[in-house]
């Protein structure tokens, strides 16, 4: 399995809209071939947001990163630019 990560800094009136984006999106994001989980962490003390989307393979992932046009509808939607990707492989894991 694969995490792609990324961290917001925003102030908290934009890591709340960027939640209620990525609420809207969720439904769309399961129909994505290798789609397996996604956590939105918000720290508002710090203004600070990870965005973790699992993946079953890393092909599955490398097709999203490629899609470009979720990313600038994202940035549209809440005024933001994306931030930098970092990608992982989960080596352990529990539930």
């Amino acid at each position: 399995m694969f995490a792609r990560v990324q961290t917001v800094r925003q102030p908290a009136e934009k890591l709340d809209e960027l939640s209620r984006i990525a609420e809207q999106q969720l439904p769309d994001a399961h129909r994505l071939p290798g789609f397996k989980g996604f956590y939105y962490l918000v720290d508002r003390q710090h203004a600070k947001a990870l965005v973790i989307s699992l993946w079953d393979a890393e092909e599955n992932l490398r097709q999203l990163e490629a899609h470009a046009a979720v990313r600038k509808q994202v940035e549209d939607q809440a005024g933001v630019k994306s931030p930098p990707t970092e990608i992982f492989e989960v080596a352990v894991t529990a539930v």
